[in-house]
């Protein structure tokens, strides 16, 4: 997960706090639980990348969970926050919603060489469950992802996979997984007790306008590890090319064709939305 550290800027319910003094009272659920939702968002060029898309996710998250939306405030504080220098080249923006109702905007800079970097994953030794209740939530409670991350960083790899209760893959610790079989794609479904992400969706989006054949449903850990190539999607990454798993290569090793014009396309849809974001645009009453 996307920290504020040195160089980040800070809103809590709308004011500008310094990081070092944000605070959140012990007895919010946020805090004692976990029971809170949060949003990443990529700032390319001093565009917000995919905003609708995650507003939209963070609403839905909101009711399935019973929690307060942030209020329509936070659509222009979002403009001001993508126009921090700090971030406005190349950097993340994070929406936080606490149980509590207090909500935080933060923003920061990333490396921009880390977008497309080709990745190694292991398999982490838990598993997902179709069934819990957060399933398909980008819930705040993140312990798993954190310690799977850990998990595969020890072991040299950038990423940890998961494997659901029913023995297939899941999703990565921060990513969704897309597999190339015989010319066609192939990426667990929602029931399978994954995150459908932002970018997911504009890889499947993009196999059909590429009229490459995309499959959601089962798969397995054989399947992936035999895949002629594969990859991962993320908001802040992008299409990340996965070249090994658990130490063996996929493929030969290399990002592959269809993952690199399935990339080019991705951008070019995300780059595209983006120019045609409104951020300073108020809502009408009730939305976010």
């Amino acid at each position: 997960m996307i920290a504020p550290g040195p160089g980040a800027r800070c809103w809590l319910d709308g004011a500008a706090v310094p990081v070092e003094e944000l605070r959140i009272p012990l007895a919010d659920p946020a805090v004692l639980a976990g029971l809170g939702l949060f949003e990443t968002l990529a700032v390319r060029s001093g565009r917000a990348l995919d905003l609708e898309a995650h507003l939209a996710r963070l609403e839905a998250g909101c009711g399935r969970l019973e929690i307060a939306p942030p209020p329509a405030a936070l659509r222009p504080l979002l403009g001001e926050a993508v126009r921090a220098a700090e971030c406005a080249a190349c950097g993340w923006l994070k929406i936080i919603v606490t149980a509590g109702g207090r909500w935080i905007v933060a923003c920061g800079p990333m490396d921009p060489a880390d977008e497309g970097r080709p990745a190694r994953a292991v398999v982490v030794p838990w598993r997902r469950n179709p069934a819990d209740p957060l399933s398909g939530l980008k819930s705040l409670c993140y312990a798993a992802n954190t310690v799977g991350l850990g998990f595969a960083r020890r072991r040299g790899a950038d990423e940890g996979l998961w494997l659901n209760t029913r023995g297939h893959v899941a999703e990565g610790c921060a990513s969704n997984v897309f597999a190339v079989v015989g010319g066609r794609l192939r990426t667990p479904a929602p029931g399978e007790g994954i995150l459908p992400g932002v970018v997911r969706s504009h890889a499947l989006a993009a196999a059909g306008r590429l009229r490459l054949a995309a499959h959601e449903g089962r798969l397995r850990r054989e399947r992936l590890a035999r895949a002629s190539e594969a990859f991962l999607t993320s908001s802040l990454r992008g299409v990340r090319p996965l070249v090994a798993l658990d130490g063996r290569p996929i493929g030969d090793g290399r990002p592959g064709p269809v993952t690199r014009r399935i990339a080019g396309e991705v951008a070019r849809a995300r780059l595209g939305e983006a120019g045609r974001a409104r951020l300073d645009s108020h809502p009408p009453a009730g939305e976010v």
